[in-house]
């Protein structure tokens, strides 16, 4: 099922900004950092990488000039990502969570870059990061059939018989950090505040 995209075409960027932020206790995609939203900050980056960048957002409308997205079948970021596949039929999909901050630019180049398999994905010690990964169109196909199937979890996907799949392992993931630091995930108030914190002790010491 390998199907090796054309490179002419290049993937769409995809920020994902649909979730509930239940352990947040309030919406993050609307939490500022440094003057920009999270989501914006994943645009900037996915935009330095691909010639398109949309945002799934539940149709929301979230970012003012990006094209914002309903929701696929399923649930949580496998809607997302069906619902940008829905978008744009066909396309390889480079697709970063909006509660990523850290993943740079250059790992989502090196990303897309390894457009010979089905779908890319970051694996480390902490696991396989699903949220900051490319997703050729065979991927989103098995994937809308697992939809189908009531499996909604992306880090399973690899286990689906017939895909082709790259791993990005930790090797290579380090030259642009500290995986841990690299994937750093914002899911409570306590991450919240530790990552501003931290962010904002950097621009300080920059300014």
């Amino acid at each position: 099922m390998n199907s090796a995209w054309d490179g002419s075409t290049g993937p769409v960027g995809v920020v994902l900004a649909g979730g509930s932020s239940r352990r947040m206790g309030r919406d993050k995609a609307l939490l500022p950092l440094l003057g920009e939203t999270l989501p914006a900050r994943a645009a900037r980056r996915l935009a330095a990488v691909c010639p398109e960048v949309l945002i799934a957002d539940r149709g929301r409308g979230l970012l003012p000039g990006v094209p914002s997205l309903a929701d696929g079948p399923g649930k949580g970021p496998a809607a997302g990502l069906l619902g940008a596949a829905s978008a744009r039929p066909g396309r390889p999909l480079l697709v970063l969570a909006c509660d990523l901050p850290q993943a740079p630019a250059e790992l989502l180049a090196a990303i897309a870059s390894m457009d010979d398999a089905d779908a890319v994905l970051p694996r480390w010690s902490g696991g396989v990061e699903p949220l900051c990964a490319l997703y050729g169109p065979a991927a989103l196909e098995a994937l809308a059939a697992r939809v189908e199937r009531g499996l909604l979890a992306l880090h399973e996907l690899p286990d689906e018989p017939g895909l082709s799949i790259r791993f990005l392992e930790e090797a290579e993931i380090s030259r642009f950090g500290p995986p841990g630091e690299v994937f750093l995930n914002l899911n409570t108030p306590e991450d919240w505040e530790r990552y501003v914190a931290a962010a904002g002790s950097i621009s300080r010491r920059k300014s």
